[in-house]
């Protein structure tokens, strides 16, 4: 029989609609603005896994992914199919060596550059270059690099639903590079710890991670004091709110329609404008 029979005999399933579920917030064109992102998928579609990337598209657009949690090596998500009950999706990629990311720190530890620009969210496009200078590679260079399976009854491998937790993924390392570095074993917290390690003893100014110390005196902590680093004294600074939020980072799979930064950053001056209030009357009715 032809394959246009067969295209005409088979009817899609249609997806049970989940509630709450995360929709990808592309919903038209590509699923990723920055360079990484749209590397991930490019690397993925390359792989010449065809029409199964297609049908993810449509998942992650949707929102069956119920859930979608990222780790060290590994990504667990649950995804809603066509049946009662939920998928189950892995996607595991091969970590680095210590002794590789010893030497990617290395190199980094000599461009202070590239470590300012992770620490704001993005990522230089010579990083990529820097990662194959050592002979590995940050993105998957091969099918068999990517380890996925699902509970689902498609023989296929991968199926939509592994193919919509890979185009949430781009989304989520748009918002937050370092995500991809924890796939290839290395954690936000240990990489900044290990780069500081990198730095030379008698080169403390090498590279220049942010700190943001919080004031004892409880006026100029509502304000949002910042320190001076040449007096080492605090300043206040009431036109920054949500700071340590901010320093978080976005979430990753945050879908509400305000801003999660922005939501927060209100919060914190309502906070400090309330607290300021508070003590201003605390020190009236002292003097009174």
């Amino acid at each position: 029989m032809s394959s246009s029979f067969y295209g005409n005999w088979y009817t899609p399933s249609t997806p049970k609609k989940v509630k709450g579920g995360i929709k990808a917030q592309n919903q038209r064109g590509s699923f990723a603005r920055k360079w990484w992102g749209k590397r991930w998928i490019e690397v993925l579609e390359n792989f010449r896994i065809g029409a199964r990337l297609t049908r993810g598209k449509s998942y992650a657009r949707k929102g069956q992914v119920v859930s979608l949690e990222m780790g060290k090596g590994t990504v667990s998500a649950k995804v809603q199919g066509s049946r009662s009950g939920t998928y189950t999706v892995k996607v595991k990629l091969t970590p680095f060596k210590n002794e590789e990311w010893d030497q990617v720190l290395s190199t980094i530890a000599e461009h202070p550059a590239f470590a300012a620009s992770l620490l704001s969210g993005e990522m230089p496009l010579e990083m990529e270059e820097q990662f194959r200078s050592e002979g590995i590679s940050l993105f998957p260079q091969k099918r068999k690099d990517l380890k996925t399976s699902c509970s689902c009854p498609d023989s296929s491998n991968p199926c939509k639903h592994i193919a919509a937790v890979f185009y949430l993924m781009a989304e989520a390392f748009d918002e937050n590079p370092f995500l991809l570095f924890s796939l290839r074993g290395m954690e936000r917290e240990d990489f900044l710890a290990k780069l500081q390690g990198e730095v030379p003893q008698d080169q403390p100014e090498k590279v220049s991670l942010p700190i943001e110390p919080l004031p004892e005196d409880i006026d100029l902590f509502w304000k949002g004091a910042k320190i001076d680093r040449n007096t080492e004294a605090f300043s206040a600074s009431p036109n920054i709110h949500g700071s340590l939020p901010k320093r978080l980072g976005n979430l990753p799979f945050w879908r509400a329609e305000e801003s999660f930064q922005k939501t927060m950053e209100e919060i914190y001056k309502k906070a400090s404008f309330f607290g300021t209030d508070l003590i201003e009357q605390k020190i009236e009715g002292e003097q009174e």
